[in-house]
C-alpha cells in the first residue's frame, strides 16, 4: 500500500525544521502584537465562495454531510479568520490575528505544492491606514531573515497604479481594464508571444497588450517608479508614502508593477516575497490590502490587511542554513553497568535544557562512542564505575578528543 498522491509524510529532519519555523512565527507573531488562533478546517461551502467565486469548486475539497449542508475543507486561513473577527462585533480596532495551520487544495502535485500543506498568515482588520500594511511587509521581512533568508526581496505593487494606466492611457475601464490587469498576473507563466495571442483574441489591440506588458516590467526603487509613472500621468503618492515608512524599517523591498495577485481579491497594495538566490522555488509569502472581504461578510467597517506564506516552500528555500543548528547537544554513555546512573544525569542535563541522547540498549561504550561521533553529537558525557564512585564523570569533547574529570555537583557548569 501507498500513501495518497498529494500528500505527503514529514521526516524527522523536515519536523525539526518545520517546528523551527513554527516557533519562529509564533514568537515573531507576539513581538508585533498579534493573537495566535485557530479557524475551523471546515467551512460552509458558500463561505469559502464568497472569497473565490463558485470555480473555486474545481481546487478544494468540498462534499455534502450526513444533514445535507455543502462543506469544504479550508483553502487557505483567510477567510475562516475573516469570518471569525467579522463575526466578534464586540471586539476592539484594530484587529490582529494570526494563525499556523495546515489547508487543503485539490492542486496537480509538484514541487513545493501538495494538497495538504501548511500555512502561516497574519491579518489586521479595521485599519485602513498605510501603516498597517507596511506592518504587513516588515513582518514579512522579519520572519524571513529570522529563519535565516537575509538575502530577501519584497516586490511591492499597487492595483490602484495600475488601473489608473489602463484607464488615462488605453481608455479601457471596468471589467476591460481588470481583464488586462490579469495579463499581468499571467507574466511568469506565459511568454509575451503568447498572452498577445490570448488577449488580441478577446477583442483588445496589440498596442494596449505591449503597453501594458510594458508597463509590468517597471521595477525598481521608489523614486525611480514614482519619475516613471510621472510622465505617464500617474499618482504614486500612495505607493511613496509607503515605501518612506518601510525605509525606516530596514526592510528590503523594490516597487515592482507587475505585481497585482488575486484580481477579484486585492483591493490596492499587494507584494510578494521571494529568496533572492532561490528565485526558482517561487513566491514564498503574499499579501496586500482586501477591504471588499468583510463586506461579504456583513462588515462595512473593517477594512483589511494580510499576508500569508507556505511552510513548504520556506523549508525548501531554508535548506541547512546556519539558522537551523541545534543547541549544544549531549550523549550520554556509560560502561560497567552504570545505565542507572547514565539516565539520572541525563535528567539532569535535560532540565537545563539541553538536548540529550542516552544509549538504553545496553550496547558497548565503543559503540556508543561511534554512534555518538556518527550522530554529531559536540560532547559526551561518560559514566564509568571508578569515577562515579567518586562522583565524577567524564567529558569528551567530540571534535578535539579531548578529556577531563569534573564533579558530577558541578556538571552544570562545565557543560555549558
Amino acid at each position: 500500500m501507498s500513501g495518497i498522491r498529494g500528500l505527503r509524510d514529514y521526516t524527522p529532519d523536515e519536523t525539526e525544521k518545520f517546528e523551527f519555523i513554527r516557533q519562529s512565527f509564533t514568537d515573531l507573531a507576539r513581538l508585533y502584537s498579534f493573537r495566535l488562533m485557530e479557524p475551523s478546517p471546515m467551512e460552509a461551502l458558500e463561505t469559502l465562495e464568497a472569497k473565490s467565486g463558485p470555480g473555486i469548486r474545481n481546487e478544494i475539497y468540498f462534499f455534502m454531510d450526513k444533514g445535507g449542508r455543502e462543506l469544504g475543507l479550508r483553502f487557505d486561513l483567510t477567510v475562516g479568520i475573516t469570518r471569525y473577527a467579522c463575526e466578534d462585533r464586540g471586539a476592539q480596532l484594530p484587529i490582529k490575528l494570526a494563525s499556523f495551520a495546515d489547508v487543503f487544495r485539490y492542486d496537480e502535485p509538484q514541487k513545493g505544492r501538495y494538497r495538504w500543506f501548511y500555512q502561516w498568515d497574519i491579518e489586521t482588520y479595521g485599519s485602513a491606514h498605510l501603516e498597517s500594511d507596511a506592518e504587513m511587509i516588515d513582518f514579512t521581512g522579519s520572519l524571513l531573515s529570522k529563519v535565516g533568508i537575509k538575502d530577501y526581496i519584497i516586490k511591492i505593487g499597487d492595483r490602484g497604479v495600475v488601473e489608473e494606466y489602463i484607464v488615462k492611457r488605453l481608455g479601457r475601464r471596468g471589467e476591460q481594464a481588470i481583464e488586462l490587469m490579469r495579463a499581468l498576473d499571467k507574466v511568469d507563466k506565459k511568454t509575451n508571444r503568447e498572452l498577445m495571442e490570448e488577449y488580441t483574441a478577446k477583442g483588445f489591440g496589440e498596442y494596449e497588450v505591449r503597453k501594458v506588458l510594458e508597463l509590468g516590467r517597471i521595477e525598481g526603487r521608489a523614486e525611480e517608479v514614482e519619475s516613471m509613472m510621472k510622465e505617464e500621468g500617474v499618482s504614486t503618492q500612495r505607493m511613496m508614502e509607503l515605501a518612506d515608512l518601510l525605509k525606516g524599517t530596514g526592510t528590503n523591498f523594490d516597487i515592482c508593477l507587475s505585481v497585482v495577485r488575486g484580481i477579484d481579491y486585492y483591493t490596492s497594495v499587494v507584494f510578494e516575497a521571494f529568496d533572492a538566490n532561490e528565485q526558482g522555488i517561487g513566491s514564498l509569502a503574499g499579501g496586500g490590502r482586501y477591504d471588499s472581504l468583510p463586506k461579504l461578510f456583513g462588515r462595512d467597517d473593517l477594512p483589511a490587511t494580510g499576508v500569508a506564506g507556505g511552510v513548504e516552500r520556506l523549508m525548501l528555500a531554508i535548506g541547512d542554513r546556519k539558522a537551523l543548528e541545534k543547541g549544544q547537544r549531549i550523549y550520554v554513555a556509560y560502561t560497567g553497568g552504570k545505565i542507572k546512573e547514565a539516565i539520572s544525569i541525563s535528567s539532569l542535563l535535560r532540565r537545563m535544557g539541553k538536548e540529550v541522547m542516552v544509549d538504553l540498549q545496553r550496547r558497548s561504550l565503543s559503540k556508543q562512542l561511534e554512534i555518538a561521533s556518527r550522530s554529531g553529537y559536540e560532547k559526551v558525557v561518560i559514566v564509568a564505575p571508578e569515577e562515579i564512585s567518586r562522583e565524577l564523570v567524564i567529558i569528551k569533547n567530540m571534535k578535539d578528543k579531548t578529556e577531563s574529570r569534573v564533579e558530577l555537583k558541578s556538571l552544570s557548569k562545565e557543560i555549558l
